[in-house]
């Protein structure tokens, strides 16, 4: 589990997928999963495993977002959030390395350089995960109190409306919900709000049923 402020993210280290063999385990795997990072080495033929790698994506039809459906295609498309995490950029010269191969491949994929081995840039990479997420913390507090729980919050997709919250803490709070008071974004402390309102990252809610 990776630790982002006060959520986690689950990581699977998967073995390095190749042109001759895929387990299908792990091709599940690869669908199920909300985001894939596509790791390449710096020092080995980068802009190859690059390719090579998305290559084989595309065969076992997995695409990124945003990428349109190729023609012919006959079987359900599945289409991820991509990160390409370009490891062993151990020094300052391997940045200008990693400068480089974003220039001469052109990715308009989101990338990130990285050093497992010293570390280098390291804490960057839950941060670029979560902003790729497309997700919102949500904290709650009970009707009357004065604090709100701002332990482990509520996880949202963004866009997420107030009737979202509901159901996700109780299946029977969004039937029964009346309205909310929000401390956040884009409104007046303990203003109230209605099912349909969009939540921001970071919004305190008070809900009444």
């Amino acid at each position: 589990m990776m630790v982002f402020e006060n959520i986690q993210f689950q990581l699977v280290d998967t073995p390095p997928i190749s042109k001759d063999f895929v387990d299908s385990w792990m091709i599940d795997l690869l669908r199920r999963a909300d985001m894939l990072m596509v790791v390449v080495d710096l020092h080995c033929g980068t802009l190859q495993q690059l390719d090579d790698s998305l290559a084989i994506l595309q065969e076992l039809r997995i695409y990124a977002e945003g990428s349109p459906v190729p023609d012919g295609l006959t079987k359900t498309p599945f289409f991820k959030k991509l990160l390409i995490v370009v490891n062993k950029m151990d020094t300052a010269d391997d940045e200008e390395d990693f400068a480089v191969f974003l220039e001469l491949s052109e990715i308009t994929l989101p990338a990130i350089g990285l050093s497992a081995s010293t570390g280098r840039n390291l804490p960057a990479l839950p941060r670029k995960i979560y902003e790729l997420s497309d997700i919102i913390r949500i904290y709650t507090k009970a009707p009357g109190s004065k604090s709100s729980d701002r332990g482990v919050p509520f996880v949202l997709p963004q866009q997420s409306t107030l009737e979202n919250l509901a159901a996700k803490i109780h299946k029977d709070f969004a039937a029964h919900l009346k309205y909310a008071k929000v401390w956040g974004q884009g409104v007046h402390d303990g203003q109230m709000v209605h099912r349909d309102y969009v939540l921001h990252d970071g919004d305190v809610v008070e809900i009444h049923l």
